[in-house]
């Protein structure tokens, strides 16, 4: 069997080949085969051209060959324009004929959910193995170097001549590959690579996103992504990408909460499809955009700033124009810079009426004759990283004397500083700002977003990268507290069923997860015993294996101050088993959990608890592993956060408890890594005594279904008594 090429190689030559062949060349020009043939011509490519077809002498003038023996020199790809059940054979030839990767470009493979196309991919799959070559797609369609020129396919942005420039775009989709060159146009930008990764068959969007970093004149890799295969390696990759100064923005498509509101733990539902994906862009220091245009523009202003980590400093000539700013800001979740003292007082001394804000409503100066130096002095603030004015058309009086001023902030800040004009403006206008270095947009949702990617943080680089190599997560050797943890329990694997609440209680405080005294109980007698052990009042809880949320079936009942109210909840809860906990004062409920997360892996959640939790649905998430550092300031931007630093709340320990506990709960999910699905922990209690866990579950990787009630039998006084602590 030929050992399959390397994938960084075959992807040089993908980009860079020396001959390129059209498999199924056709004359007609609404065929692929016509189309991809054609546009290898007419838009530059200098190497040689071949089309594969049995009928066929010639396409326009390019020559044709009855196969790919017979042409007169080596061939390093071809694209497949032939159906899907040829395909396969196909390949296989192309291997045969030495070349080094093939694009698929026909459908009717796993995207078409029946058994056949399912059938043809894996058929693929195979061939690819077997026989040493590389394949991009199937349903993909096709490839463009804008330095060499190459284009390699169908869609109509193929048959241009695009700008070569510094943006590569890698994309699960290529029918948007026209949308996407088009804005980039629009922009003034130029394009440095593309590919169509369709179902990824074989290399998949990730072995692209590598590719683009090694590629010197790529400075700004785009993504398009449906989902993941990998998300640790996706975090590598971008830290890989900082390093070597190139910026990354992805757009996530596709989310859905169809698949979290089914699952069994509360975690899982939390995390959510794309609220995993945010938490893994956000750890990774990607940038992220929710449209295509705010994708391509974002991409532009990354290409000619880079990154600006900050805040956003703004200023419109309207008050209306400023708190549409503000509004705007918050509901993309664009960080407003807060100015210093110093600079809102340099501001407010030469404003004449109202307050003085970020954003800056400058008509409250009288005029730019008395407003001249307040861009300079916004744009100055060292939170500031990024300008925006929002301004209309002017009449020469005013607006030269405005453009001069801003003209002044952007030279004397050496910051970006960006119009939107929502209305349009001359282009003589746009002219005057443009010579200045000030770029003018008219959408201010998408200019809002694009700024977002500028602003974009750092990545979480001091996340531990010890976890555990059957985790997923990198190196087999453990480092601080998470090495501690899988040296301790790590063998140990998990039961194929829901662990009971003891259970899962007994397990996280093997970790370090500070848990409540909990003793199981066979009996009646037993649990009247063991809630005089504990001391009233305490909590009693049926345990009933499979069951996620007790409460809902009746199976909690706390307060229970004698044992008379002990036998009563007995009797209520109706189960075989109970459990007895002393109950935990607290002042607020919390919830932390771990959910595994397709595409992403493990993902930590945190957020306010107890019926909160699912109500406000409002938590953090941190793809695993995760600093603590990381973790506490994701924290203090939550909810739960804030009220945990409110000067109101009483038990400032708390806070650092309950990330004592988090970091306790990463421990556990990594070590128990490939086997685990999802730790609930719900809630925690907040309060004098730190953070404590009262309720717990841990599920396998096998269980996702909640497990019936079918043999929980009542309690009787005669049942024998047995009395465990956990």
């Amino acid at each position: 069997m030929p050992a399959q090429i390397a994938t960084q190689a075959a992807l040089h030559t993908l980009f860079h080949p020396r001959a390129v062949a059209v498999i199924g060349a056709s004359d007609e020009a609404t065929k692929h085969g016509y189309i991809v043939l054609t546009n290898l011509r007419e838009t530059g490519f200098r190497g040689g051209i071949h089309g594969i077809s049995r009928r066929l002498r010639e396409v326009d003038g390019i020559r044709c060959w009855p196969d790919l023996a017979s042409v007169p020199e080596p061939v390093d790809i071809a694209f497949l324009a032939i159906p899907a059940e040829a395909a396969a054979q196909a390949v296989r030839d192309a291997a045969r004929a030495g070349l080094s990767a093939v694009i698929v470009g026909s459908a009717g493979y796993a995207e078409s959910l029946d058994a056949g196309g399912e059938q043809r991919q894996r058929e693929l799959q195979n061939v690819a193995r077997e026989a040493g070559i590389r394949i991009v797609g199937p349903n993909c369609n096709g490839i463009y170097n804008a330095h060499l020129p190459l284009s390699v396919g169908f869609n109509t942005s193929h048959a241009k001549r695009q700008k070569p420039g510094g943006i590569s775009i890698f994309s699960h989709s290529g029918a948007l590959f026209d949308a996407m060159a088009g804005r980039l146009a629009m922009l003034g930008a130029g394009l440095s690579l593309f590919a169509s990764a369709g179902n990824e068959a074989d290399m998949s969007v990730l072995d692209y996103l590598e590719y683009g970093i090694g590629h010197a004149p790529t400075r700004v890799i785009a993504l398009l992504i449906d989902s993941l295969d990998d998300g640790p390696r996706f975090r590598r990759l971008a830290l890989a990408a900082h390093q070597a100064g190139k910026h990354v923005v992805a757009l996530k498509i596709g989310g859905s909460a169809a698949g979290a509101a089914a699952a069994v733990a509360h975690s899982s539902r939390l995390a959510g499809d794309d609220g995993a994906y945010r938490a893994l862009f956000a750890a990774s220091g990607v940038a992220t955009v929710k449209t295509l245009e705010g994708l391509m523009t974002a991409a532009a202003l990354l290409d000619r700033y880079g990154r600006c980590p900050g805040g956003l400093g703004a200023l419109s000539t309207s008050g209306a124009g400023a708190s549409l700013i503000a509004d705007r800001c918050e509901a993309l979740g664009v960080r407003l810079a807060v100015l210093t003292a110093e600079t809102h007082a340099a501001i407010d001394a030469r404003k004449l009426f109202s307050r003085i804000g970020n954003p800056l409503d400058m008509g409250i100066f009288g005029g730019m004759r008395g407003a001249a130096e307040v861009p300079a002095l916004l744009l100055g603030d060292p939170g500031v990283s990024v300008g925006l004015a929002l301004v209309h058309s002017m009449n020469p009086w005013q607006g030269e004397p405005y453009r001069s001023a801003m003209a002044a902030a952007r030279e004397g800040s050496g910051k970006p500083l960006l119009v939107v004009s929502p209305g349009g403006m001359p282009e003589a206008e746009r002219r005057s700002y443009r010579e200045n270095g000030i770029d003018v947009f008219t959408e201010t949702d998408i200019l809002l977003e694009a700024i977002g990617a500028l602003l974009t943080g750092p990545a979480d680089v001091e996340a531990p990268a010890g976890a555990p190599e059957r985790a997923g997560l990198g190196a087999p050797e453990a480092a601080g507290a998470a090495g501690a943890a899988v040296s301790r329990l790590a063998a140990r694997p998990l039961p194929g069923r829901p662990l009971s609440e003891p259970e899962s209680l007994r397990l996280l405080a093997e970790y370090g997860v500070r848990t409540v005294p909990t003793l199981e109980c066979c009996s009646t007698a037993d649990a009247v015993a063991a809630a005089t052990r504990v001391g009233y009042p305490v909590v009693l809880k049926g345990v009933a294996e499979g069951v996620a949320h007790k409460s809902d079936l009746g199976l909690v009942h706390v307060g229970l101050r004698d044992p008379d109210a002990v036998v009563g909840a007995c009797a209520a809860v109706g189960c075989k088993r109970v459990i007895v906990q002393p109950q935990v004062r607290d002042e607020l409920e919390a919830i932390a959990g771990v959910s595994r997360a397709d595409g992403v892996g493990l993902v930590l959640i945190a957020g306010l608890g107890g019926i909160f939790a699912e109500a406000l649905h409002e938590v953090v998430r941190f793809p695993l592993p995760v600093s603590r550092g990381f973790v506490e300031a994701g924290l203090a931007r939550s909810s739960l956060g804030r009220v945990l630093a409110s000067p109101r709340w009483k038990y400032p320990a708390a806070g650092e408890a309950f990330v004592d506990l988090l970091m306790a709960l990463q421990d556990a999910a990594l070590a128990l890594g490939d086997g685990l699905q999802a730790i609930d922990v719900n809630p925690v209690m907040l309060g004098e005594a730190g953070a404590i866990a009262v309720d717990a579950l841990v599920l396998p990787l096998a269980d996702a279904l909640v497990l019936p009630l079918a043999d929980a039998l009542v309690l009787s006084s005669a049942d024998a008594p047995v009395l465990s602590s956990a």
